[in-house]
């Protein structure tokens, strides 16, 4: 019994011993920090833990994905409310309806009659409201439905970017001349959106149908009887004059072609594209044609400052756009 009391002893005091003069500088270090080793294991794991949330967990960019999912609606006389309601739980989403919609007539207790097969919800939704006067914004994760007059005010307009950098090495290339609408960092422009602003009726090089295309100044040098230079019987004076004035035409001329290169940019794929989004997308609604929206185009990226309608005629012609001319130029 004393033996057995005396192994049991010495085995405890072996594993103390090992655990006392286990190396701290070992692979595994000691055993405290080996164990903690082995439960942090599973957060290197990318998928389990990512250390930086991407833009697309963003809750903006969460119920945005959201809003794509498919829906039929068959509505007959249910009161906004209950529609919300049912919209909240089929989605997960947020939707407030806030009181710039409940002040233009659009209440909880509004029938609504609204029947739909198979659309997205972002599109349906805005189909439903239209009719009620109303629109939706997503901000910070929440669906807003609000009035549409309200919608058109910049500070419900909500920011989306576009990739765009393989359209663009597929686009044929134009000047600002031609297209004259948005911005590309990096490009001389004084008047916002719309290229180089001049003095003068129709002041924008940019183009369009009110467009002065640049040129350069034509001097003619005045005649020297105006100056009031007497004229000899050899006419020397009069040929010094006309070669002065020829020098000083020459320099202005010089000067004022020098400024319009220095204006002008070059012919680019982001013109071609700014100009098409400006004017088969909402042309009404742009800075240029005196509308909210903005748009700038930076290192191959689409920004656009709009309302969620446009927002999403963007994406679909973006995405049209792409599909007809990448798949022309795979076939050529």
């Amino acid at each position: 019994m004393r033996l057995a009391n005396f192994s049991v002893v010495g085995s405890f005091l072996v594993a103390i011993m090992v655990m006392e003069m286990w190396p701290e500088n070992s692979q595994l270090g000691g055993p405290v920090r080996a164990l903690a080793k082995i439960q942090d294991q599973p957060l290197q794991d990318p998928e389990a833990a990512p250390l930086v949330a991407s833009q697309e967990t963003s809750p903006a960019a969460a119920a945005e994905e959201a809003m794509k999912v498919v829906l039929s609606f068959d509505l007959v006389e249910q009161s906004f409310s209950d529609v919300i309601e049912q919209l909240e739980k089929k989605t997960g989403l947020n939707i407030v309806l806030t009181s710039s919609a409940m002040d233009d007539s659009l209440t909880g207790k509004q029938p609504i009659t609204f029947q739909i097969n198979a659309l997205p919800l972002n599109k349906a939704l805005a189909l439903m409201l239209e009719s009620h006067n109303a629109a939706y914004v997503i901000s910070g994760g929440v669906v807003k439905i609000i009035s549409l007059d309200d919608a058109l005010d910049p500070k419900f307009h909500r920011i989306k970017m576009f990739d765009c950098r393989k359209l663009l090495s597929a686009l044929p290339e134009t000047s600002p001349d031609a297209s004259g609408n948005g911005l590309i960092e990096g490009s001389v422009n004084e008047s916002g959106v719309g290229g180089v602003r001049e003095s003068g009726v129709g002041g924008n090089r940019a183009g369009g149908m009110f467009a002065i295309q640049p040129t350069t100044p034509q001097l003619s040098a005045p005649r020297p009887a105006s100056l009031g230079i007497r004229q000899d019987a050899n006419g020397s004076d009069t040929k010094l004059l006309e070669q002065k004035l020829s020098q000083l035409v020459a320099v202005v001329q010089a000067q004022a072609k020098a400024r319009v290169e220095k204006s002008q940019v070059k012919p680019s794929s982001e013109h071609t594209l700014l100009d098409l989004v400006t004017t088969m997308v909402s042309p009404d609604s742009w800075e240029q044609a005196m509308g909210a929206g903005k748009i700038r185009l930076v290192n191959g990226i689409l920004i656009v400052s709009q309302t969620e309608s446009t927002l999403l005629e963007i994406s679909s012609f973006l995405t049209d756009l792409k599909l007809n001319v990448l798949t022309s130029n795979e076939i050529k």
